[in-house]
């Protein structure tokens, strides 16, 4: 069951999406729950690092710092000149570790972290970083993966955004990345499955992952839905990159139930 704090966030992502003029609205719904589990529940500043990799959920991201009424955070700066709050996160932002918009790379980045605050002796921390299934199409991701065992970071938790859909259709259709869980754990992954839109069991899975005493990297698969929350963006695959009228805003504040 969605809650009202998850239900606020996607309102403000379809409100910012209509003021704005731009933003990836069917994603960004699909990772709301993820977001907000990481953020209100785990997200340490300033040792922890976050990495957005799957970069069209920057609405999410922007929306769930919104909720957490973030110091100083005008959601309402989103695409306007000269704002940090850009299309896709970057390194201006005090939540953000990575400047997103190339796929495939998130992974790597936070495996060249670890490495950095390991041989700098650095407090302990904890890297995640949100990748989404059609972003696994990327080779890259497996090489990261594969470096991560490989050089024993355990302290990375990778969360897969599986909403089974990509910009071209069906990730099944795409590139099949099944069986998704068997091929994390030959490459080392210690591997949890998780429904991706029930928050605290998000919140718990992490808490798993965080305990664990073996050497590998994590990964949490979160099973969602492209577009939930909002019942006509599940439907139709051009939500991936659309701007809201108006009346569909209308439409969603009364579906959301916000006042």
């Amino acid at each position: 069951m969605v809650g009202q704090i998850e239900k606020n966030i996607r309102y403000q992502i379809f409100k910012q999406c209509h003021e704005s003029g731009g933003g990836h609205i069917a994603s960004s719904l699909s990772m709301v729950e993820i977001l907000w589990s990481i953020f209100s529940a785990h997200y340490k500043a300033p040792h922890d690092r976050f990495l957005l990799s799957s970069c069209q959920g920057a609405l999410a991201l922007y929306s769930v710092q919104y909720a957490l009424k973030r110091e100083g955070f005008q959601l309402s700066d989103f695409l306007k000149e000269g704002s940090d709050l850009t299309m896709f996160p970057n390194t201006d932002l005090a939540f953000s570790d990575m400047t997103s918009g190339s796929l495939g790379h998130g992974i790597s980045m936070a495996v060249g972290m670890g490495l950095h605050k390991r041989f700098n002796a650095a407090q302990e921390h904890t890297l995640y970083v949100v990748v989404g299934d059609g972003e696994l199409d990327e080779g890259s991701n497996w090489e990261g993966l594969m470096a991560a065992a490989h050089f024993s970071i355990n302290n990375l938790i990778v969360i897969v955004n599986y909403n089974k859909v990509q910009i071209d259709g069906p990730t099944a259709m795409v590139m099949n990345i099944e069986p998704l869980q068997d091929k994390l754990t030959a490459f080392g992954c210690d591997v949890l499955s998780v429904n991706g839109h029930d928050t605290q069991a998000i919140s718990d899975a992490i808490s798993t992952l965080k305990c664990k005493k073996t050497q590998g990297p994590s990964v949490l698969i979160a099973h969602t839905v492209k577009g939930h929350g909002i019942s006509f963006c599940t439907k139709d695959l051009s939500w991936h990159y659309r701007i809201p009228t108006a009346l569909e805003l209308d439409f969603v504040k009364d579906e959301l139930n916000v006042h």
